[in-house]
C-alpha cells in the first residue's frame, strides 16, 4: 500500500467520522469522535507534507552549514607537539587518533573554534577574537578550557 493510498483512506475515514460526530447526540461519543478526527487530520497532514505537523521548521530544513561538522582527527596531528625522539615521520597510532577525536568532540563548538584557530592556524588571541566576534578574554578562557579538557581526556583512566 502506497503513501498516497493511505492518505486517501485517512481522508475518507475523517469524512466518515465527521458525519458520525454530527449525527451523535451523546457528549462522550462526540468527544471521542473529535479526538479520532484530530488524529486522522494529524496523520493526513504528516503523510501529505512528509514532516511532523505543528513543527515550524523541520530538522531537514536547517542550514547545511549548521548540520555539517567536518572533522578529520588526523588533521589535528599537525598541531600536537611532536615527541623529539620520534622524528618527523612520527604518526599518531589509531588508539591516539581515537582519543584525540574523542577529546575534540567533547569540546564545545566555541572551544573547538578557538582552539583550532589559535593552536592549529597560529592565530593570536586577538585575531581569534576578531574572527569570531568575541572578546579576547573570552578567547583566552575558551582556549584554557579546551586545553584542560584535552589534557584530561588524553590522560584519562582508559588511555
Amino acid at each position: 500500500m502506497s503513501q498516497h493510498d493511505l492518505l486517501i483512506q485517512y481522508k475518507k475515514a475523517r469524512k466518515d467520522l465527521v458525519t458520525l460526530r454530527n449525527r451523535s447526540e451523546d457528549r462522550n461519543d462526540r468527544k471521542l469522535l473529535k479526538q479520532m478526527i484530530d488524529d486522522c487530520e494529524f496523520v493526513a497532514e504528516w503523510l501529505s507534507t512528509g514532516r511532523r505537523p505543528g513543527s515550524r521548521r523541520g530538522i531537514d530544513r536547517r542550514s547545511v552549514y549548521e548540520l555539517t561538522k567536518v572533522w578529520d582527527p588526523e588533521w589535528i596531528e599537525e598541531f600536537i607537539p611532536q615527541v623529539p625522539a620520534a622524528g618527523p615521520e612520527y604518526r599518531l597510532s589509531a588508539r591516539n587518533v581515537f582519543r584525540l577525536h574523542d577529546a575534540m568532540i567533547n569540546l564545545s563548538e566555541r572551544e573547538r573554534q578557538c582552539y583550532v584557530l589559535h593552536v592549529g592556524f597560529d592565530y593570536s588571541m586577538s585575531q581569534v577574537a576578531s574572527e569570531l566576534g568575541i572578546k579576547k578574554a573570552s578567547v583566552q578562557y575558551y582556549i584554557q578550557q579546551a586545553k584542560k579538557k584535552i589534557e584530561q581526556n588524553m590522560t584519562s583512566l582508559f588511555p
